[in-house]
């Protein structure tokens, strides 16, 4: 066992000194903020994503703060047009459901206020329809199984993709009693 460490030890050594690590650069507050604009300037980013940036900038987090207070006031940070446009994009590109959208909102740190209007932005009717395509596409690629498994399957995969319960009940009734 000792020698198992040594060994790993003599490696790691010789490792970081054919390939030494790069230092990461500190920047100041001011360039850390144009940096940030730059990066916030390319697509919408929540506070977390902004955060993590800057701390991998080097800058220390009283420094990361006093930078996204600046965004948010010049408006390059606005959570709640964060969360509208990450709903719409994740509904429309990765045909995901309200829960699992507002579940990855939450990951991010987003306030409840912000998700519920970002779930605003998914019209219903498209919702449904949605729905509906996903499910008959699924029904499409199941051999020829008993009707209760294909409908657990379709239920599954569903769920995957973020939707709720009732309206994948709902949905099944229509597609199998057509």
């Amino acid at each position: 066992m000792l020698a198992k460490i040594l060994y790993f030890i003599t490696f790691a050594k010789l490792f970081y000194t054919l390939f030494p690590m790069a230092k990461k650069q500190a920047y100041t507050i001011k360039q850390g903020e144009e940096l940030a604009k730059d990066y916030c300037s390319v697509q919408e980013r929540c506070h977390q994503e902004v955060y993590s940036k800057l701390i991998n900038w080097g800058l220390n987090s009283e420094q990361s703060d006093e930078v996204i207070v600046n965004l948010i006031s010049q408006n390059y940070i606005n959570e709640e047009r964060f969360a509208q446009m990450f709903a719409r994009s994740k509904f429309n590109q990765n045909k995901w459901g309200r829960v699992k959208i507002k579940y990855s909102l939450k990951q991010k740190g987003i306030s409840e206020r912000c998700i519920s209007k970002g779930l605003k932005e998914i019209d219903d009717n498209d919702y449904n329809a949605l729905c509906i395509e996903l499910a008959k596409k699924k029904l499409q690629t199941l051999s020829t199984e008993s009707k209760l498994t294909k409908r657990k399957k379709i239920i599954s995969y569903l769920n995957s993709k973020g939707f709720e319960y009732e309206v994948i009940n709902n949905i099944l009734e229509t597609i199998f009693t057509e």
